[in-house]
């Protein structure tokens, strides 16, 4: 996809900064704390917040005592912390009732993810659209229309991009703004946000968290409506599926999926100086892991 000359130096500027440090830790290690006398309470409500956030439930008994005498081994360093957090995102050793750590986390962001931008719903509303689709097909090919075929066809690859997202993007194969792309390109956001007008208004909120400015609805509405091509965010589009990919791989999509995950972990928005010490390394990496890590890694978020 072309690109302004505007946006390539934009893009280039951060790749020159992010070259600098790799990590730009937003917890201050200038006078270490002394955290001897957290009350083990405390500890225990952390560790209950982790398993809460990163995987939907909470930690059973003989869960939280290893992970309380994990910390206090090491006084609640930052990197005791770390290695709990990486632990919970990224073990695949069995663990009953949760297949594994990592499973469990990958659908706890599946399914918040569903819950932002499809009202939450289930797989099987996926799978009615594609029988209605595949009868749809069937019945084409009968008739011989082949754009009912390809429209039948677009229709199943839509909801099946969604259905696999999950995996893929546990497996790597997908980046989590790939993921975000295929939960605004697919039947069900459709119905939830009938027509164009909508769909242009609702694609801002949900992935920018404001709403388009007169000119930027009015480039977006034609490149889905009409199949105009027009330019946003430094990139070209000329359909809904291009749209959406623009969308995602734009830089303010990036700084909205780190305040997302300060409302969602914290409660706040980040400030100026946190967005700029993420954004960097998270606009070239689209490692959403590391952003939450450093997060939770905090004093402020696990209130010591």
């Amino acid at each position: 996809m072309l690109r302004s000359l505007s946006s390539i130096i934009f893009i280039f500027s951060i790749l020159l900064l992010s070259c600098k440090k790799e990590d730009k830790i937003v917890v201050s290690t200038n006078k270490p704390k002394n955290y001897d006398d957290v009350a083990t309470v405390k500890v225990e409500n952390y560790i209950n917040r982790l398993y809460i956030d990163l995987l939907g439930r909470e930690p059973l008994h003989t869960e939280k005592i290893r992970d309380v005498d994990s910390l206090r081994a090491y006084k609640l360093n930052f990197e005791s912390r770390k290695r709990l957090i990486t632990r919970l995102m990224t073990d695949s050793t069995f663990v009953e009732g949760d297949s594994s750590y990592k499973r469990a986390y990958y659908q706890r962001i599946y399914d918040l993810t569903k819950a932002r931008l499809l009202e939450g719903a289930g797989e099987e509303e996926f799978y009615q659209q594609i029988g209605i689709a595949q009868f749809a097909l069937k019945s084409a090919r009968l008739l011989g229309d082949s754009i009912s075929v390809f429209s039948a066809m677009v229709t199943i690859d839509k909801c099946m991009n969604v259905i696999n997202s999950r995996r893929n993007y546990q497996l790597g194969e997908i980046k989590i703004n790939e993921m975000y792309a295929y939960m605004l390109d697919n039947p069900i956001y459709d119905v939830i946000n009938m027509n164009s007008l909508n769909f242009v208004n609702a694609s801002f909120d949900n992935m920018l968290f404001r709403f388009p400015t007169r000119d930027e609805f009015a480039i977006a509405y034609d490149i889905i409506e009409k199949g105009k091509v027009g330019s946003l965010f430094g990139g070209y589009a000329s359909n809904k599926p291009e749209y959406c990919q623009m969308l995602v791989q734009s830089i303010e999509y990036h700084e909205s999926m780190i305040k997302w995950c300060y409302l969602t972990l914290i409660g706040r928005e980040p400030t100026t100086q946190e967005s700029y010490n993420l954004i960097q390394d998270y606009y070239i990496t689209k490692d959403l892991q590391k952003v939450q890590t450093l997060i939770l890694m905090t004093d402020e978020y696990a209130h010591f």
